[in-house]
C-alpha cells in the first residue's frame, strides 16, 4: 500500500496546499530546487582520494537537519519561520510515514 497526498492531509489534518516540501530528484538541478525550498545548501557528497563521489541518496542526513534547523531563530521574520516550518515537516513526514531503510536521511521524495 502506498500513502497518498490525501493520506497524509487526513493523518497531519494539513491542508493540500501551499508550496511543496519536495520534489522530484531524478532530475538535473534537484539541489538547487531544495536550496531554493530550504533556504540553504545541502551537503555536497565527499571526493576520495581515487576522485569518485561517495554515494549520497537524494536528500539530506537527519543529523544535518537538526543541525541546521533544531530552533528557529527568535526574531525570525515570516518568511524563516515557513521555512523552519517546511523543514519540520519534511523532517517529520520522512521520519515517519516515508522512512527510508536506514532511518539516517530525509529524502527529497522522488
Amino acid at each position: 500500500m502506498i500513502a497518498t497526498l490525501q493520506d497524509v492531509s487526513m493523518i497531519t489534518a494539513l491542508p493540500i496546499e501551499g508550496k511543496p516540501l519536495c520534489m522530484s530528484t531524478d532530475s538535473e538541478g534537484w539541489r538547487q530546487q531544495m536550496e531554493a525550498l530550504i533556504g540553504m545548501s545541502l551537503q555536497e557528497p565527499e571526493v576520495e582520494d581515487g576522485g569518485k563521489k561517495d554515494r549520497v541518496p537524494a536528500g539530506a542526513p537527519f543529523t544535518w537537519i537538526a543541525a541546521n534547523f533544531a530552533h528557529c531563530p527568535e526574531d525570525a521574520d515570516d518568511e524563516v519561520i515557513q521555512r523552519y516550518a517546511r523543514v519540520y515537516m519534511w523532517y517529520v513526514i520522512s521520519r515517519t510515514i516515508f522512512a527510508d531503510g536506514t532511518g539516517k536521511n530525509a529524502h527529497g521524495c522522488g
